[in-house]
């Protein structure tokens, strides 16, 4: 998908392919065409033969630090698949990395780019819906492991940190607050292909006592996505395709129009939310910008993933200030963010 997402970008250009895999870098070969960008099998040996400005990593999630670490080293700006780490040692390792080499992190969380995450961002920015009640999150996906990667069908909790991580994301940006505690139990559904964690279960207070319902699940018949949130003025619907809006006293829901995003977010999966997270990549390298995206924003993300891992282990709940505690960034303060961007 990237390989033809980033042909298909106006700003930039692929300068080289890196992949232990031989198939992989055919396939690489066929898809995107005479660019001319060489293949490599060997990071190091890209990192220190082609000039970049920046890394595309898409690697497998346990490696993502290393490679991050690698591309940072070299004075690139990094563009990396979520989560940007799996650990939150890792992700504050690379997030000082970071700042010590003055380069940038932009997390592909392209959920939140998509036209109706940001309609319905945008009615809570300006308390539309008034006080919220209950938010009600489900995603349902028939998503086996052949789909992804060999080796998510052996990750301990692979709808969390692989796919929740997204959710969480997308609730920290809709509803401009941070996680507070998690309760969260995983299993896994009779005919599942995983060897464990392909759902989902947990309860999630956010910031103001905002409770969040959430379900998801790899083994279901199909896809479907589906947020419902009750405010006092009524009830806002989305699958992240459209969004649906019933006042208070109405019977029935109305679409609303969604709001303009740059060309190309509006698309179907999997360019949804790609050009802007293209963008977040070109203003950071020519304009030193951070991403609404950031490492450093992403952390209070993993720390909500990190929690729920927790709890589902210990049966229990947990506070999200219970896993970051133990990890200060360089600079002295928590990686946890408030100030979520627009």
């Amino acid at each position: 998908h990237w390989l033809e997402i980033v042909r298909d970008y106006p700003d930039a250009t692929s300068v080289a392919f890196i992949d232990k895999d031989p198939k992989a870098l055919d396939e690489a070969r066929k898809l995107v065409g005479r660019t001319g960008a060489p293949l490599h099998t060997d990071l190091s040996v890209a990192l220190r033969e082609v000039p970049a400005d920046a890394a595309l990593i898409t690697s497998p999630s346990f490696l993502h630090t290393e490679h991050a670490l690698q591309c940072l080293e070299a004075g690139l700006t990094v563009l990396i698949e979520k989560p940007f780490a799996t650990t939150l040692g890792d992700a504050s390792q690379v997030i000082r990395k970071a700042r010590a080499v003055g380069k940038h992190i932009v997390v592909a969380e392209n959920y939140r780019f998509f036209a109706a995450e940001r309609t319905v961002g945008q009615w809570l920015a300006a308390n539309r819906l008034g006080h919220i009640a209950t938010v009600v999150c489900v995603d349902r996906r028939n998503q086996p492991p052949s789909e992804q990667g060999p080796w998510v069908g052996n990750m301990d909790h692979p709808q969390l940190v692989e796919i929740a991580v997204h959710h969480f994301d997308s609730f920290r940006y809709l509803f401009r607050r941070n996680g507070v505690s998690i309760s969260a139990c995983l299993f896994n559904p009779p005919g599942s292909l995983y060897r464990s964690g392909a759902a989902t279960e947990a309860l999630i207070e956010m910031e103001g006592k905002l409770q969040i319902a959430y379900f998801g699940t790899l083994v279901s018949h199909r896809y479907e996505y589906s947020l419902l949130i009750e405010g006092e003025n009524g009830s806002l619907w989305t699958d992240r395709k459209r969004v649906w809006w019933r006042k208070k006293g109405w019977r029935f829901f109305l679409p609303v129009k969604l709001v303009a995003v740059p060309r190309g977010d509006e698309l179907p999966y999997p360019r949804a939310g790609t050009t802007s997270l293209l963008n977040q990549v070109r203003d950071a390298v020519l304009q030193n910008k951070e991403a609404e995206t950031s490492g450093r924003d992403n952390f209070s993300t993993l720390a909500m993933v990190a929690a729920a891992v927790r709890s589902a282990e210990e049966a229990r709940k947990v506070s999200i200030s219970e896993v970051v505690n133990s990890i200060v960034l360089e600079n002295g303060e928590l990686g946890l963010q408030t100030g979520l961007q627009q």
